[in-house]
């Protein structure tokens, strides 16, 4: 179903009440004053229980959910303070003797300290009524502050500031009255110097009107089955006027602004009623700090010290800091220390790094001449090793083992120890000058002369030995070896060239040879 011609929408009829945009809004919300609320040690289920109350009492403008562990100090706290905007901080702390409230202003102080004598938290105060009155709107804005703590003293001065600067501040022409849902009485007891903290619903009803017609002006009308008229439940068989609170010009007021309720008009007087929903707190203060936490106690409700007293403990304090100090001093220099040493053990390990990089480049050099000369070796181990297969297919049968291989690898075991060996140079003179004595040229001659030799020999008899080829050719004739074994048979080479018998003689042999 659409919307009426002509009417206008929601927010254009908030925007014409003048309720604050969200730039605004958001304006507002940066500079209202913000708050933690948390415990310190180990206090208890009801402390805890107590903790959850007083967050709700600072809603909206308070940390919900914050959650405490045991190893956080108030230095965390403080350091996060400043980007989520929190002015203020409530700290409960229990011991053997009472439980103890600090409400200290962030971040310079000052801390007053409270001894709570009593509390009862709101589970309490809503059990003892027929008709509660609590609904999540309620905590969307925040409460009202109201005190009547005097300013006669400069404690009570401290402590009125303190607590309304807890809220934001209201100006009473332009608050929205159906935003005050909400208020917290501070009520100062002069003959025991204690505070007494309300938390309270506020609403605004009509007046002069009957409870029974009250009970009619609702949305949901009364149960009129058992009466024959509806006179009746305004006459005798109605209810009584006496059962609800009695209004009177203690709660009267006169409203220039349109409020949310049923038979509230504007600029008519109608009444205040106030129901509390917890939780109630009995406060004395005990003693006011000054800064955040450890400072000059500028008051104290139970120890009076003379002037010689806090002289000497504002001398015991300036000591204290000028410790700390040194200590930080001395803490600085051992840390500038220690980085100087990491820096040269860096520098160390660095150049050790490097000169391992520079060893390992140098042995994988060696490693590759050992490859190089190990490939060297192989290679002459499988020439060794055709020569071997050579061998065999031709003569049929396997060589010696120090035919080849031992030859092989002493040469290459002499080439690798002296390297390779320079080339020799040729000489311009002979190589042999001396000339043989029957007036041959020289051993070239001699050899030259003995293959022809051999192969005339071949010729006219292919079993001679090679002995028997050489006499022949040096002595002219003469009985070979295999003459015996042949019966003394002369061969044609003997009778060809040595016609004279020379005896049987072993023939010289060849000295140069």
């Amino acid at each position: 179903m659409g919307r009426k011609k002509g009417k206008k929408g929601k927010a254009a009829r908030n925007a014409k009440a003048g309720q604050p945009t969200t730039g605004n809004e958001e304006e507002v919300y940066l500079k209202a004053p913000h708050s933690f609320v948390f415990h310190r040690g180990h206090v208890g289920r009801t402390v805890k229980d107590l903790v959850f109350d007083v967050r709700k009492i600072m809603e909206p403008y308070t940390a919900s959910n914050l959650r405490v562990r045991k190893k956080n100090v108030m230095k965390d706290f403080l350091t996060i303070a400043g980007p989520l905007h929190v002015s203020h901080f409530i700290a409960f702390t229990k011991t053997d003797i009472a439980t103890y409230m600090k409400l200290i202003c962030v971040p310079r102080g000052p801390t007053l300290t409270f001894k709570v004598n009593e509390f009862c938290l709101s589970k309490d105060v809503l059990s003892f009524q027929k008709h509660p009155d609590v609904e999540s709107k309620l905590f969307a804005n925040h409460a009202v502050m109201v005190t009547n703590i005097p300013s006669d003293t400069m404690e009570n001065k401290l402590m009125n500031v303190t607590f309304k600067n807890m809220f934001p501040s209201i100006n009473p022409n332009t608050v929205k009255l159906n935003n005050m849902r909400r208020t917290v009485l501070v009520n100062y007891d002069t003959e025991n110097k204690s505070l007494d903290l309300r938390h309270y619903t506020m609403k605004v009803v009509p007046t002069g009107v009957s409870r029974a017609m009250k009970k009619l002006m609702k949305s949901k009308l009364p149960n009129l089955g058992h009466h024959e008229d509806i006179a009746d439940l305004f006459l005798e068989k109605g209810l009584s006027d006496s059962e609800g609170e009695q209004d009177g010009p203690h709660n009267q007021v006169t409203v220039t602004q349109k409020v949310k309720g049923r038979g509230v008009t504007r600029n008519a007087v109608n009444a205040i009623r106030l129901k509390e929903i917890g939780p109630r707190l009995s406060l004395q203060l005990v003693k006011i700090e000054e800064g955040f936490e450890g400072g000059n106690v500028l008051f104290h409700s139970l120890i009076e010290k003379t002037e010689e007293e806090l002289e000497a403990l504002k001398l015991m304090r300036q000591q204290k800091q000028k410790e700390k100090m040194a200590r930080k001093q001395k803490q600085e220099a051992n840390v500038r220390k220690k980085q100087e040493v990491k820096q040269e053990h860096i520098k160390k390990t660095l150049e050790g790094m490097k000169r391992k990089q520079n060893e390992t480049e140098t042995d994988k050099e060696s490693e590759e001449e050992g490859d190089e000369q190990s490939t060297v070796e192989a290679n002459a181990h499988e020439d060794s090793d055709d020569d071997v297969e050579y061998y065999k297919q031709e003569v049929g049968e396997e060589p010696e083992p120090e035919m080849f291989s031992k030859t092989r690898k002493r040469k290459v075991t002499k080439q690798e120890a002296s390297g390779p060996s320079p080339k020799r140079q040729r000489q311009d003179k002979p190589r042999f000058k001396r000339q043989d004595k029957s007036g041959g040229s020289g051993p070239r001659d001699i050899k030259e002369k003995r293959n022809r030799a051999r192969n005339a020999g071949t010729e006219v008899k292919n079993k001679r030995s090679k002995f028997s080829v050489k006499f022949g050719s040096k002595s002219g004739g003469g009985k070979k070896m295999g003459d015996k074994r042949e019966g003394k048979k002369k061969s044609k080479f003997n009778t060809v060239h040595n016609k004279v018998k020379k005896p049987m003689f072993r023939p010289k042999t060849n000295k140069r040879r």
